[in-house]
């Protein structure tokens, strides 16, 4: 009897533990670091990036960012728009091999162009400004959402850019080369007028020169399970960064699908 009353107290302490494993098996928990912090707070609104959660390896980025075509309402937040709302696409295309090509709008005039890896990797290998009549191309391309990347790591790159006129593209006044970091920092529950969501953040700095002067930037990117990107800092005008050298900087925050 007695040891069936410790077998049997042994099973409810287990138990009892069992139901912290699944937070503790989902990986590490990483306070947001002050810095990142602080930015967030002042591009994005304070409140919005709160509790740090368990991390996982990004083993899908599709899981975090589906590829699947719909609109969304973000709610600018800093910047020249501050409490504007822009509705943002993303779309899909077709090249004539039957290939699909898939544009994510980062602005109203200003979209990304994704690509996915044969290793499962989203790359975003162009950014395109209509307003003044630019793209902007980097090889190789701007890692967007890696796979296998793991919380707190941070993954160096190196690229060229060329700034090429879209109605005149063999003209390229600006070209030059970056370095940067890219890092997974963490994962955070981040409140939007959407709701609240478990959201993966990603940092990519990069700086170097691109024509005459000096540039450096630090983006961010929110992504939830199922969801897409639901806050993000990232550059409003290419132009005005990769040729003028300005810092135009903006806040996002999902408002709505």
């Amino acid at each position: 009897m007695a040891r069936l009353a410790i077998v049997w107290f042994a099973l409810v302490l287990l138990g009892a533990l069992g139901a912290t494993l699944p937070a503790q098996a989902a990986g590490p928990v990483i306070p947001l670091p002050p810095e990142i912090q602080q930015e967030l707070a002042t591009l994005l609104g304070p409140g919005v990036v709160g509790q740090a959660l368990p991390s996982a390896t990004i083993d899908d980025p599709s899981a975090l960012f589906p590829l699947e075509s719909k609109s969304a309402i973000y709610r600018v937040t800093s910047g020249s728009n501050a409490g504007k709302t822009q509705s943002l696409d993303l779309a899909k295309g077709k090249r004539p091999n039957g290939e699909s090509a898939w544009r994510f709008e980062l602005g109203p005039a200003l979209a990304g162009f994704l690509r996915q890896t044969p290793e499962g990797h989203l790359t975003m290998p162009a950014v395109s400004d209509a307003d003044h009549g630019v793209v902007v191309v980097t090889a190789p391309p701007e890692p967007f959402l890696l796979k296998g990347i793991k919380p707190g790591e941070s993954r160096p790159f190196q690229q060229k850019v060329a700034v090429n006129y879209l109605d005149e593209p063999s003209k390229q006044d600006y070209a030059g080369e970056l370095a940067g970091t890219y890092t997974y920092v963490g994962t955070y529950r981040v409140t939007v007028p959407a709701g609240s969501y478990d959201a993966a953040l990603i940092q990519v700095k990069c700086s170097g020169k691109v024509g005459p002067a000096h540039t450096q930037d630090a983006a961010y990117y929110f992504f939830a399970p199922g969801q897409g990107v639901v806050a993000m800092v990232q550059q409003e005008d290419a132009e005005a960064y990769w040729i003028i050298h300005l810092d135009t900087s903006t806040g996002k925050v999902l408002a709505a699908e």
